[in-house]
């Protein structure tokens, strides 16, 4: 780092959505004297309002997202994941690196600005079989699903297992669960052609919603129209109905109505992330609170906006700023504005911006506007929200390659390829040669270590009397259990002293293994002391001296 670097203030910001692209966009008009860097555990920007139709195949997947580091070249960037911030150190804890190191990156500025996550344990059997639609990998991977459902509807015997198959339900009206009906209706519309023994009647769709209405951010004008058209499309809304739980072949309504279903997409229960609810910030309607400057409440250097923010737009408090894209874009300007203010000794000012509009694809070119007190419904309503969302993308490259992919979906079917990505097994078997280093002091333990063949050699210095402390562990030896169960990181270094077979068992299946088989959780519970000389007492949840100075991974 340059002394140039060095004198300037350090601004840190924690999520990659609309909120932390723009901000760090805004906040390089003032590089001369502001140093910004982004945390995000993905490399890429993804348009949420897009999400739908990459499910449905209007879009490619790859069309969706924008690389984060061409769309903020003068921003420094890291992907990593924040799993705690300190705020008397004014540091974020992050884990990252191909050896999964804690680093703390320190800041002069934070920007919270890491969006909203889905809660799928809000109702038993949601976690297990819920399909949420809030990232690229939800949206390709309900793509997939559905396409498995058609495919095994196709050729099953089975009439109530087809009917299972062929059923697709999905919970919330809001914008997320409207434009998700609204796409999957039109892609099951234009695909079951190409399955000869699936009749389009067999096809049903059900829509949830715990409101007495559909979008309650529009007029009941627009509601209605919406309510009919997905009605003359045969499209089931269920308005004032709650689901209670789910199973993987049904849903179940808190008024005793079973839905046989093998898909459930779940676009309500969000919440704000651990790293947010973990910390000692306030939180309103499960998000943080903010003073109309966007100051996270009992903070001067930290800064909340987008979705997970709760920001007022009056000294009354009794509005607040929706969770939308056009808010997140408008909020960005302020706050880069109100930081630069800050550093430069000048006052900074309250957010305030008045909604344009808003606007709700409804799929197959149907859609839904009310902008500036004018509602437009149909075509032209579907025509402006391609436009106004087309004008948003960031960079020109995606904004090119998503009028492409628009353009071709007027005159190519919808392609109903299914490219499964491999499953990642709980257990998996690694190969070490004689001299390998399988792992350092300071890592964080991925899963249950057992050795199969060969052997390895566990080497950690006691810090109280410096001796060191060696342990061979042979076949059916096993390591990681403390670190796992503790949360803590490595003390010793491990390597291989026998070319080697190593099983290991992921972090998070042993965790709920153990849970629910009794004898496995007893067999852990009661290993001598003995085994553990590399599993002192002197574990941390990280090293406080591995604070970066300078740009380097791990």
């Amino acid at each position: 780092m340059t002394n140039a670097q060095a004198s300037k203030t350090r601004v840190v910001i924690v999520g990659g959505g609309f909120a932390g692209v723009y901000t760090a966009k805004y906040l390089r008009r003032h590089a001369a004297n502001i140093t910004v860097e982004l945390i995000n555990d993905n490399n890429y920007f993804v348009f949420q309002p897009l999400l739908p139709e990459v499910t449905a195949g209007t879009i490619h997947v790859m069309d969706a997202v924008s690389p984060l580091r061409l769309l903020l070249p003068k921003t420094r960037f890291r992907m990593a994941q924040v799993k705690a911030i300190d705020f008397d150190k004014q540091t974020v804890r992050v884990l990252q690196g191909h050896k999964t190191r804690y680093v703390r990156v320190p800041y002069d500025h934070l920007v919270v600005a890491c969006g909203l996550e889905a809660n799928l344990a809000m109702l038993p059997g949601f976690a297990e079989h819920g399909l949420p639609i809030k990232n690229i990998a939800d949206a390709y991977s309900l793509r997939n699903h559905i396409i498995q459902c058609l495919e095994h509807a196709d050729i099953t015997n089975n009439p109530r297992l087809k009917r299972k198959l062929l059923t697709f339900t999905v919970a919330g009206g809001g914008f997320s669960g409207v434009e998700t009906a609204g796409e999957l209706y039109e892609m099951l519309r234009r695909t079951a052609r190409f399955y000869p023994y699936i009749e389009a009647g067999e096809i049903r769709l059900v829509l949830v919603h715990g409101g007495p209405r559909l979008l309650p951010e529009l007029s009941e004008t627009s509601s209605r129209y919406i309510h009919k058209l997905f009605a003359k499309r045969g499209i089931e809304v269920r308005l004032d109905c709650r689901l209670a739980n789910a199973t993987g072949s049904s849903v179940q309504t808190e008024d005793g109505e079973r839905i046989d279903t093998m898909t459930l997409v779940t676009t309500v229960g969000m919440t704000v992330a651990p790293v947010v609810s973990s910390s000692p910030l306030k939180l309103k309607r499960n998000r943080i609170v903010t003073n109309r400057l966007l100051q996270a409440q009992g903070f001067d250097n930290v800064w909340a906006l987008g979705d997970a923010a709760c920001i007022p737009l009056d000294d009354d408090g009794e509005r607040y700023a929706p969770p939308t894209a056009q808010f997140a874009v408008h909020e960005a300007r302020r706050l880069a504005d109100n930081i630069a203010a800050r550093v430069e000794g000048r006052a900074p000012a309250p957010f305030s911006y008045k909604s344009r509009g808003a606007l709700a694809s409804l799929g197959n070119r149907r859609g839904i506007a009310e902008i500036a007190g004018v509602r437009l419904s149909g075509i032209s309503a579907w025509l402006l929200w391609r436009s106004l969302y087309l004008s948003m993308l960031p960079g020109v490259a995606t904004r090119m390659r998503i009028a492409l992919d628009w353009l071709l979906d007027w005159f190519l079917p919808r392609s109903i390829v299914q490219i499964e990505q491999k499953p990642e097994r709980a257990c998996r078997l690694l190969r070490f040669r004689k001299g390998d280093t399988i792992s350092e002091p300071g890592q964080v333990t991925r899963g249950l270590y057992t050795v199969v063949s060969g052997a390895l050699e566990s080497n950690v210095t006691d810090p109280k009397t410096g001796e060191e402390l060696v342990r061979v562990l042979g076949a059916g030896t096993h390591w990681g259990e403390r670190t796992i169960s503790d949360d803590t990181t490595t003390v010793g270094t491990l390597r291989a002293i026998k070319d080697s077979n190593v099983l290991v068992l992921d972090k998070e299946d042993f965790k709920r293994l153990r849970r629910s088989f009794n004898v496995l959780d007893d067999y852990f519970s009661h290993l001598p002391e003995s085994l553990y000389p590399d599993q002192l007492q002197h574990h941390q949840p990280f090293n406080d001296n591995n604070t970066e100075k300078t740009p380097h991974a791990d």
